[in-house]
This record gives structure tokens, C-alpha cells and sequence, in this order.
């Protein structure tokens, strides 16, 4: 059975890889892109990053790359680009860049 997504007023479908963060594959870009974000500007301004953080985006934001990227050709496309540019970039900062992690207590 499908699961609606569950960001307010968005009534686009869980995809099954997507059930554990339970939204649409439109708002799991959006989280990505924002969590990315977040992680470049403390890096921007010398703050240590969310290991949590980190480990969710090169972890989790990749399986769901990947995944998408063996499934139905053409069919995520635009999200699937998005998403690897956003990661490829995030991991690319990160490599130039000290960075310090701030690990959870």
C-alpha cells in the first residue's frame, strides 16, 4: 500500500526506498539540497559540521542515488542529477576544506 508523503499539503507517493524518511522523492531532494547547505555554511564559517549530518548525506542521500539511478531509465532523471550534483559538490567542498565534526554526546 502506498504511503502519502508526509511534509504538509503533499499528497506525491513514499517511494518504498524513501518509507524510513517517509516523504515524496521531490521532498528528499529538497532535504538533501537544505542538509548540504547547512553543512557548507558552517564549513563557510568555521563551525564544526553534524557528524549525524554527514553520515545521513554520504550514507543514505547516496543509496537513494543509486537506487534511483538502476531503476526505471528516464523515469527520476532530473532528481537523480540533482541529487549527484548535490553530493558530488557537498564531498568535493569537504575534500578541500578542513573540516571540523561536531560529534553527538
Amino acid at each position: 500500500m502506498a504511503r502519502p508523503c508526509h511534509v504538509a499539503g503533499c499528497n506525491e507517493e513514499v517511494l518504498p526506498f524513501l518509507v524510513r524518511d517517509g516523504v515524496c522523492l521531490n521532498h528528499f531532494v529538497e532535504m538533501v539540497t537544505e542538509r548540504a547547505e547547512l553543512i557548507r555554511g558552517s564549513c563557510i564559517q568555521s563551525q564544526p559540521i553534524d557528524q549525524e549530518t554527514i553520515d545521513w548525506l554520504l550514507g543514505e542521500a547516496r543509496h537513494v542515488a543509486q537506487v534511483l539511478s538502476a531503476s526505471d531509465p528516464g523515469c527520476h532523471d532530473e532528481q537523480v542529477l540533482e541529487l549527484l550534483l548535490c553530493l558530488a559538490n557537498l564531498q568535493d567542498y569537504i575534500k578541500h576544506h578542513s573540516v571540523a565534526v561536531k560529534v553527538p554526546n
